[in-house]
């Protein structure tokens, strides 16, 4: 039955009307209200499950009484300072914290914002000028963030019609269900030629090491299309990095925190990084970012990266509050537990829907990528986007991603359990069906053109 939508949609007319284009990005029209749990309602009240987890934040699901808690307490003590002009104890008790949980054995310290943009934004801007190397190494298809600099060090499709700086050199991620090397090539036979053109042809041509100051890398390409590359990959980049005498540094911002399956997604890979940046899901939903660095990195310039608001005290002690939660509820384990069910579940599907080329991903970050033919591998990304609108209908949120527009997305909160799951594929299940039958048209779907 199709659900009533008037509200929800008067809420959007006005939202076009009212708020610039350049902060959307819109799949269906919701208009959301509140949350309870792993639950969305609009504005209509209708009630929908949660597989996007507001973009991969809200880590514990919504309205947690231990993180609101953590909120109302701190607002009622001190609702705000400036970090940048004097200190404060619950900033500095999460900085410790972060230092202790965090992978690597160097001298560590903290620095803080406000989401995963200016977190990156820090490597761009204090990494080269600390090194004295001018410049950084990143990834095709990558996406770090949409401040000036972490745009640049990005490399995603969405972010080409404005031109970033240039002293980043992109390189091609191990993206194995499209080689960019080859079709037929598979991992490790292939002898890692994603590895060696790094060494044998950008090192030697156009990003000199003794000039290199870092190399940037999601340990799963998540806006690229939520790719977990092999084991031999990083590992790989990391023995050459340490061979140049580069920094290893790794994007966290939409894995970190248990989504993984592990506290940090580098984790799963056994790598000590040398920089981790992380935002999103640190205090489930308030907004902070951080960047955990060798001191002679956030020690080499005084007031080099300020942010009037950032080391805010109530998102510190939300901070706080939800790693406490994390680890008590054990999340990192049923996160893990969920996505080998989830993979297992959506593989079975693969075998019944011709749309679904490859199901990939690490715990609770799982990308479903949608082609028109299972061996040419052309990208279905009109049909993702009609995959998307079906399933909001059914009550499932969700949104797609990579540089084709092809692959769904799932990223729910750490809480959910199989019943969730189940729930989840079978409304993609039927979305993917009604959309192979011709059942969504593309007049439903034009106003929300999604990336």
């Amino acid at each position: 039955m199709e659900k009533n939508v008037t509200k929800s949609f008067d809420v959007i007319d006005r939202d076009e009307k009212a708020i610039g284009s350049a902060i959307h990005i819109r799949f269906y029209p919701l208009s959301i209200e509140s949350g309870k749990g792993v639950y969305l309602y609009d504005s209509d009240g209708n009630e929908y499950l949660d597989f996007n987890a507001g973009a991969a934040v809200a880590i514990a699901g919504y309205g947690h009484p231990k993180i609101v808690k953590a909120v109302q307490d701190q607002v009622e003590k001190l609702s705000h300072h400036c970090f940048t002009l004097h200190s404060n104890p619950v900033v500095v008790e999460l900085a410790e914290k972060l230092i202790e949980i965090t992978p690597g054995d160097w001298t560590k310290k903290v620095w803080f914002g406000l989401s995963g943009s200016d977190a990156n934004e820090t490597i761009y801007k204090l990494v080269p000028y600390a090194t004295k190397k001018r410049r950084i190494m990143s990834f095709m298809a990558a996406y770090h963030g949409q401040t000036m600099g972490s745009y640049t060090l990005s490399g995603h499709t969405a972010q080409t019609e404005i031109l970033g700086l240039p002293n980043v050199v992109k390189v091609p991620y191990a993206y194995c269900y499209r080689c960019p090397f080859g079709k037929d090539l598979e991992c490790p036979a292939c002898g890692l030629q994603c590895v060696d053109f790094i060494e044998n042809q950008v090192m030697t041509t156009i990003c000199p090491p003794d000039d290199t100051s870092c190399l940037l890398i999601e340990p799963i390409q998540s806006d690229g299309g939520d790719i977990p590359p092999p084991p031999e990959f990083l590992k790989g980049l990391k023995e050459l990095c340490e061979k140049y005498g580069i920094l290893f540094a790794v994007d966290e911002v939409k894995h970190g925190f248990g989504r993984t399956g592990k506290m940090f997604g580098i984790e799963c890979y056994d790598i000590k990084p040398d920089i981790i940046t992380m935002a999103k899901p640190m205090a489930n939903g308030m907004p902070i970012s951080a960047c955990v660095a060798p001191e002679e990195i956030l020690d080499s310039l005084v007031a080099g990266h300020l942010l009037t608001t950032g080391g805010h005290p109530v998102s510190a002690a939300a901070s706080l509050a939800t790693l406490e939660v994390i680890k008590e509820e054990n999340l990192a384990k049923n996160a893990a537990e969920m996505g080998d069910y989830l993979i297992k579940r959506l593989s079975e599907i693969q075998e019944e829907r011709s749309l679904i080329g490859d199901v990939r991903g690490k715990g609770l970050i799982i990308g479903v990528e949608l082609v028109r033919d299972q061996k040419t591998k052309e990208p279905a990304s009109l049909e993702c986007a009609k995959v998307m609108y079906r399933a909001w209908e059914l009550g499932l949120i969700l949104i797609y991603v990579g540089v084709h527009s092809n692959t769904i997305e799932i990223t729910p909160p750490l809480i959910i359990n199989k019943e969730h799951c189940d729930k989840a594929v079978d409304i993609i299940n039927q979305s993917i069906k009604d959309v192979e039958e011709g059942k969504v048209s593309d007049e439903k779907i034009a106003r929300f053109a999604g990336w």
